[in-house]
């Protein structure tokens, strides 16, 4: 708590001018509180990490079912809540009782708000307030309102799932409905927070009067939040443009004056320097400037997203003062200025001192630029050998799917009654045949029966391919099989008779294996350690890098460079599945990811042209622009 007693006297100031004067003290919390919430993270993960240990190298989604049936369970649990408390307190607690303090006239002082915002941790342990927590980590990301916490604002249903229920009508209409009831629960629950925080009320007791202040005020909230969001992200949107408008301007004249291919000395090497030309200065002044541009830039747009957030947060806050006022009688609170003591001008200080210690970050990764903005070309599997562009899990869809680029398709293999190996990714046949019965209920010859749904819309009749047919052509194209041992049927037997097939046909260099089944895959391992295994899964941790696989499989969710980097250090490769979106394919092909299977190869095919076809200052934003992210 700050004890300067030198400030000017407080005096009564307008919403606006208060805003201002917060914006230091806004922003010193928010990075001392990142800071604290960073160190906090490395030490559960640590923590975890040798508790997941313990049992398995690396605790995922297709071993945790083992892993919480163990005493390894519990105590995860355990420390994953402690973990969520402290996180939600010093990340959101901290954001409102701060802002309540400016608001209030409190003198500020970031480690009293530290102190009051764990203290108030114990005010949530119970049932009512469990609920207000669990929505605000779960509820929030999935419907997008309400005040969120970094470590769960990306939240979401993994797509395989959401690609499930898009395509079900009757799921989806679950879904909607699942939202809209979330996001009603939660307008009417807006100042629970606040109310617990600021006013002192029980989790139970400001559920209730956060539904009777919304009910009495939810009009002029919802106008004037509305307007407030709106004029902030204009306000924000205007400074970077111009921002980028800028450095545009500075960067265009030096780019048109270099060659159109031009190399350069290893600027890394202190000994290159002495011996530097003209045009190698104009290169590094020029990689200088966009680094610059990205980095300083970047970090202006991070400070601006950050005040605007808590500009928000402080506006709300003032509605709920004002609303919490008007109910208890009370006359309207006033605003006061902002003590302007020492400790107020040493976070304008700090706040400098960051953006200089940017730009000389600039000038290193200008000087190592060779380092980052090589090429990358990851492989793309077709999903379902041929992704959209013919009928699923078809042989004829194979050679599309390598005339687009791809080096293989990835195919789904379940075994029938009689003991033979088909093709079909659901685990029965209703979707494409009109048949409900699974593979495993059906001989071969009633599968050869059926008739498949043409996907492709070619008007084509198809059959149920088999696991020959595709190795035949394989074989013929040359094309990489990714081949998911799949379903009920995925067992230590389907793993020796596959790899059996393999054999006859010869195409060994030519497969990889994957199974959700973790029990399958280290069989595979174990038994033929030749055979190119890789692990699939859509959650998790632990040492990735030490699982007994060639390949880490991750579903696009969980695709990070620390897991990239976690693969590779390991002597593993990374294969990502299955990003659709054009900006999530330009994400994952300009990464350190080593295969993507994917639905759109058409996309994928345009976004590899449109990367290759980057200047250097593109390739420079490219790398660095997620930089603050990390």
């Amino acid at each position: 708590m700050s004890t300067d007693t030198t400030s000017k006297p407080q005096k009564k100031i307008s919403f606006a001018r208060l805003a201002a004067e917060s914006v230091p003290e806004i922003w010193a919390v928010q990075f001392v509180t990142a800071f604290i919430l960073a160190i906090l993270v490395f030490i559960f993960t640590r923590i975890c990490n040798a508790i997941i240990g313990t049992r398995v190298v690396a605790l995922t989604t297709a071993n945790m079912k083992q892993v919480l049936l163990s005493w390894q369970g519990p105590v995860l649990i355990i420390i994953a809540i402690l973990f969520l408390l402290l996180y939600v307190a010093l990340d959101l607690f901290i954001r409102i009782l701060v802002t309540g303090g400016i608001l209030k006239g409190e003198k500020g002082g970031i480690f009293r708000s530290i102190k009051d915002s764990l203290l108030n941790i114990r005010r949530f342990l119970n049932p009512d307030g469990i609920s207000i927590l669990v929505y605000i980590l779960f509820a929030v990301p999935l419907v997008g309102v309400g005040f969120s916490v970094g470590i769960t604002q990306n939240f979401a249903i993994p797509n395989f799932i959401m690609d499930v229920v898009y395509k079900r009508p009757a799921f989806l209409a679950l879904y909607v409905i699942g939202l809209l009831a979330l996001l009603i629960v939660g307008f009417f629950f807006l100042f629970s927070l606040h109310a617990v925080l600021l006013s002192g009320l029980t989790p139970k007791e400001a559920k209730k009067y956060s539904v009777k202040l919304v009910r009495k005020n939810w009009k002029k909230f919802l106008l004037t939040m509305l307007l407030v969001i709106v004029v902030t992200s204009l306000v924000r949107f205007c400074v970077s443009t111009v921002l980028n408008l800028a450095f545009q301007a500075g960067l265009d004249p030096v780019e048109q004056t270099l060659p159109a291919d031009y190399e350069t000395k290893d600027f890394s090497d202190p000994s290159t320097w002495d011996s530097l030309t003209d045009q190698d200065i104009d290169i590094l002044n020029f990689r200088m400037g966009c680094t610059f541009a990205v980095l300083e830039g970047g970090y202006l747009d991070l400070f601006l997203r950050l005040l605007a957030s808590a500009f928000i947060m402080l506006y709300f806050t003032k509605l709920y003062l004002q609303f919490d006022a008007a109910e208890r009688g009370e006359s309207a609170p006033v605003w006061l200025s902002r003590p302007k003591g020492p400790s107020y001008i040493g976070k304008i200080v700090l706040m400098i001192g960051i953006a200089v210690a940017v730009a000389i970050l600039c000038f290193i990764l200008s000087i190592a630029a060779d380092s980052y903005i090589g090429k990358r070309e990851p492989h793309i599997f077709a999903h379902r050998s041929c992704g959209t562009l013919g009928q699923e899990n078809s042989v004829e869809g194979l050679a599309l799917a390598l005339e687009h680029g791809c080096i293989g398709g990835e195919i789904d293999i379940q075994r029938t009654k009689d003991g033979y190996y088909i093709i079909n990714h659901d685990n029965d046949f209703a979707r494409l045949t009109g048949v409900a019965k699974k593979p495993s209920e059906m001989t071969l010859a009633e599968i050869e029966q059926l008739e498949v749904k043409d996907t492709a819309g070619t008007g084509k009749t198809y059959k149920v391919p088999k696991l020959e047919e595709f190795l035949e052509e394989a074989k013929r194209l040359n094309a990489v099989l990714l081949l998911e041992l799949k379903g009920e049927t995925a067992d230590e037997k389907m793993a020796d008779d596959v790899v059996a097939m393999v054999k006859e046909y010869g195409v060994e260099d030519l497969v990889l294996y994957i199974s959700l089944k973790e029990d399958v895959m280290n069989y595979l391992k174990e038994r033929y350690p030749e055979a190119k295994v890789s692990s699939v899964f859509f959650a998790g941790m632990g040492d990735f890098e030490k699982l007994p696989c060639d390949i880490l499989g991750v579903e696009e969710g969980m695709g990070t460079p620390l897991i990239y980097a976690q693969a590779h250090s390991g002597g593993k490769e990374v294969a990502v599945w299955t990003p659709n979106t054009d900006q999530a394919l330009r994400t994952f092909m300009d990464s350190d990811v080593d295969y993507i299977t994917t639905d759109e190869i058409e996309i994928a095919e345009q976004v590899r042209k449109d990367l290759d076809a980057r200047t250097e200052r593109e390739l420079i934003i490219d790398r660095l622009q997620d930089f603050w992210l990390l």
